[in-house]
């Protein structure tokens, strides 16, 4: 990077007014200004203008044509001061924002539970096998793994986790490399399986979080084939012991039967796109959740004064994420207050907040052409949300109950959801098209004409 190019990217920051040392920026190639975080406490604005001279964004300033072609990102975090979160009050409407890092990690006990049937040869065997060998580099010392593989039948590769020692990890690269498929799908097996390893796990660290990752591309053709029979029996033996996170390969997996079996036993399902890199998506999941760094968070509120409270309690919170809480105050509350209990590596936590209502309304009524009704709409969107997911996997007589409370949002607000749609028109005269379906449950790509 030419010294012109930087100090035009320097002159930038000083009127973003927002200090901080440039990144390293390689030239031809993408060119990013990322990962820093601002020095001042309060900033309301920020606006970003990078006008390089041609002369500053010559590679070699004698040259004509080798001028910069690549990206330019910006990327940016907000400073969060309190230890218990940033509380923000519109209109009545409150949002709490709780994102602690720098704590220490709890160790991981992780069974990778991988599906090897017939349906996942040629590029999705490959791009397992190049997402688990990266994954494994981002083991920590201190934590246990294993393997289990399943078609018709379930193969475990170690009868015990073991720790992610550089002998034990160089083994199971090689392990990883001979990956195969063939045969059918017994899910029910090889999750019982999984749990049951981590029943018998000993010498694993006392503090401690244990999940199961499973990758699969089906829907179960060996073995038990009820879902419903199947779910029941993972919730019983897993009893929130463990968390279950499922990843669906495709789009010829039963989604649903995955979404609904990791929501009941403390985890999430996420799809995972074959055409794009699988490997980087696959890698990406194990990121989300490699560093856990605390378990059991309750955040509490004033039960009198505030309506509407959207999920406040949750089992895991992993380093770069967010925990978002939201709901409706009562018009005769002057003080908000706020007490989060949690479990860290190191010891139980109990952190505290007081909101002045009044004071926290003032500071956002200048910005209200940037907030406006932003935090009521991010309650409903949060409530929509979880309205949605606890129909997932409740009781059939309970489910019409939640979707009808979360259609009814989605109404009153705008929102997109699966229980509504959004219809958009050309002008009239122009030339309809073809439609391309979207991609569905054990579908293929279709071509629908429009009515």
């Amino acid at each position: 990077m030419t010294n012109e190019l930087t100090e035009a990217l320097t002159e930038v920051q000083n009127e973003t007014k927002v200090k901080q040392r440039l990144p390293d920026v390689t030239a031809g190639g993408s060119l990013k200004l990322c990962c820093f975080k601002s020095s001042l406490l309060i900033a309301l604005q920020a606006h970003i203008l990078f006008k390089p001279t041609v002369d500053q964004q010559k590679i070699n300033p004698e040259l004509d044509e080798t001028l910069l072609n690549g990206d330019f990102v910006v990327r940016y975090d907000v400073k969060r001061g309190a230890a218990a979160g940033d509380i923000q009050i519109v209109n009545g409407y409150f949002v709490h924002y709780f994102a602690p890092h720098e704590m220490p990690v709890f160790p991981k006990n992780v069974i990778f539970l991988i599906d090897r049937s017939g349906s996942m040869a040629g590029r999705k065997i490959e791009q397992t096998r190049a997402a688990l060998l990266k994954i494994l580099q981002d083991l920590r010392p201190e934590d246990h793994f294993s393997f289990i593989t399943f078609n018709s039948k379930v193969a475990e590769w170690r009868s015990s986790l073991l720790q992610a020692t550089a002998e034990n990890m160089a083994n199971a690269a090689g392990f990883v490399q001979t990956l195969s498929a063939s045969g059918g799908t017994d899910i029910n097996h090889a999750l019982l399986t999984a749990v049951s390893v981590l029943d018998k796990a000993k010498r694993l660290p006392k503090s401690s979080v244990s999940m199961i990752i499973l990758l699969t591309d089906g829907q179960p053709t060996s073995g038990e084939s009820n879902v419903e029979v199947i779910q029941e029996n993972i919730q019983k033996a897993v009893n929130g012991k463990y968390a279950l996170f499922c990843l669906g390969f495709g789009f010829d997996v039963s989604y649903k039967f995955l979404e609904k079996m990791a929501l009941s036993n403390g985890g999430i399902a996420r799809r995972i796109y074959e055409n794009a890199d699988a490997a980087l998506q696959l890698q990406g999941f194990y990121q989300e959740v490699a560093t856990p760094i605390l378990r059991k968070i309750e955040m509490q509120y004033p039960e009198n004064a505030v309506e509407g409270l959207t999920k406040n309690n949750f089992k895991l919170f992993f380093e770069g994420s967010e925990i978002i809480v939201s709901g409706k105050i009562s018009n005769e509350l002057d003080l908000l207050p706020v007490e989060i209990k949690a479990q860290s590596h190191a010891s139980d936590l109990t952190l505290k907040e007081e909101a002045n209502v009044k004071e926290k309304e003032q500071v956002f009524q200048n910005q209200s052409y940037i907030f406006g009704n932003f935090i009521e709409r991010l309650w409903a969107y949060l409530t929509i949300q979880q309205l949605l997911e606890k129909s997932i996997s409740a009781p059939e007589e309970d489910q019409k109950t939640l979707e009808a409370q979360a259609l009814e949002l989605s109404l009153r607000y705008s929102f997109v959801t699966p229980l509504t749609s959004m219809v958009v028109t050309k002008p009239a005269g122009q030339q309809q098209t073809e439609l391309a379906n979207k991609p569905t449950e054990a579908g293929k790509w279709g071509i629908e004409q429009p009515p």
